[in-house]
């Protein structure tokens, strides 16, 4: 996809084999086209996204529909939205967090490569993320990519240079209020799986 043309696109993997797909999708005991349920309430204090939105054209009050828009500039003013090339780790998500008032959201390590970060919503629960660390921004793409489609739609996350976040089960309305509220769109490139692919929505963050 080029960033000029400001349409998001399939992320570009290669599709899996019919029979494949299928018999992971029964291995997870979910149908394909729902996506898992995680059991998550996101927060009820999210934003109204209309007004950070723009057509693919520039223009204002776009559907919120796949291919019909993009987030505006204006959603990341004052943050910087340069694309990044060097190694992250987990830490630098803490700080971006830190720097935007989403308070002290500390990751959790789960494993070597894996991390939670957990962010508070209503009645005492919140929403975790996921946090991969991959060799490169290659395998943190693909990683993003296999992880959407395998969770289902409705599952979402971003990616910054070597690091993958998948995100819970949520509309597209509630997914792009989430990443919006903490500036998720602004730190990385947002991807939502939808019912035949993978999508990247356009933003003012973009890695090739």
């Amino acid at each position: 996809m080029s960033p000029d043309r400001g349409r998001p696109a399939p992320s570009r993997r290669r599709p899996r084999r019919p029979a494949l797909a299928a018999a992971f999708a029964l291995a997870l005991g979910a149908p394909a086209c729902s996506g898992i349920d995680a059991g998550v309430e996101y927060p009820n204090d999210l934003p109204e996204v209309d007004r950070y939105l723009l057509t693919p054209e520039n223009g204002p009050e776009p559907p919120l529909a796949l291919g019909e828009f993009k987030v505006g500039p204006e959603t990341c003013k004052g943050v910087d939205t340069h694309p990044v090339t060097q190694k992250l780790a987990p830490d630098d998500l803490s700080r971006f967090l830190s720097a935007q008032g989403a308070g002290s959201i500390a990751p959790k390590q789960a494993r070597s490569n894996l991390y939670w970060f957990d962010f508070p919503a209503s009645d005492r629960s919140f929403v975790r993320l996921r946090l991969a660390v991959l060799e490169d921004a290659k395998h943190a793409t693909q990683d993003l990519h296999d992880a959407v489609l395998q969770h289902g739609p409705g599952w979402w996350g971003v990616r910054r240079s070597n690091l993958a976040v998948l995100a819970p089960k949520a509309s597209l309305r509630e997914a792009m209020a989430f990443a919006i509220k903490y500036k998720l769109v602004c730190w990385g490139v947002f991807t939502y799986a939808a019912n035949d692919d993978a999508y990247v929505v356009p933003g003012p963050y973009t890695e090739l």
